[in-house]
């Protein structure tokens, strides 16, 4: 490859980077409803239920990175994200896996302040307050990343640098509406799970960094950065389409 193709190619992964971060999903209502607007027993337990089908998606999206990179030998991307499959499952220790710091978040704020039962993050698939929306987000994820090995790497890319606002806004809205937890005890058995992902050390700022690079190291044709675009344009398309129907639903 020529120099001046190198270029080429540079300069449209940068511009493909820049213009995702000015996605509309990352100034969508539901965001702003979550800033700004203090959740009641029914749109807590909607947003719950929700938040745990889309979210139980991620290890098995991860963990299918990983597989195909192995396939692939795309040894520096099987590097990063086996890392961040390490990171999600808990580095080892069952307890410490961020899909059980996500359930017991939700469901001891969710008993706390609104008296609302438990709910198990695999149980949400089958409640009845889970939006068409939610599904058609999961299940056009899931057909993203089963397409081209580009096309998967513009999916995880997507997923990994939306997460970082998402959770950061989730966190805020937890804070607005603890009442009933002493700031200790809300810091160590609910904000621990957001804090894991956007605490000081910024692991989800580095996740996205990350998959970012694995992404810039498998452009090395204009059809790569396309499929990478599609990939990445599709799934943060699908993802606000969720964000604006829970919006309308928690403001119908």
């Amino acid at each position: 490859m020529s120099t001046s193709t190198e270029a080429t190619l540079q300069d449209q992964v940068a511009s493909l980077l820049d213009g995702l971060e000015q996605h509309d999903v990352y100034s969508n209502d539901y965001f702003k409803f979550l800033q700004d607007t203090s959740w009641n027993s029914q749109t807590y337990d909607f947003h719950r239920a929700n938040f745990f089908h889309r979210t139980e998606g991620t290890v098995k999206g991860i963990a299918h990175v990983c597989a195909q990179a192995a396939a692939h030998d795309d040894r520096d991307t099987l590097t990063l994200f086996s890392f961040i499959l390490n990171e999600e499952t808990g580095s080892g220790e069952a307890a410490k896996c961020h899909e059980i710091l996500m359930e017991n978040a939700h469901n001891l704020h969710g008993e706390v302040e609104f008296g609302l039962s438990p709910l198990r993050v695999k149980e949400a698939r089958h409640s009845n307050l889970v939006i068409d929306e939610t599904f058609k987000y999961r299940e056009r994820t899931r057909e993203l990343v089963g397409g081209s090995y580009h096309r998967m790497l513009g999916v995880a890319m997507a997923l990994e640098s939306h997460a970082d606002t998402m959770l950061q806004i989730c966190r805020t809205a937890f804070r607005n509406s603890n009442t009933g937890l002493p700031e200790s005890e809300f810091v160590d058995k609910v904000e621990i799970y957001f804090n894991v992902h956007v605490g000081d050390e910024g692991v989800e700022e580095r996740h996205a960094a990350d998959a970012k690079r694995c992404v810039e190291n498998n452009c090395r044709t204009e059809a790569d950065v396309a499929e990478i675009a599609y990939g990445a344009r599709e799934t943060l398309n699908i993802q606000l389409e969720m964000w604006n129907a829970m919006y309308k639903a928690v403001t119908s």
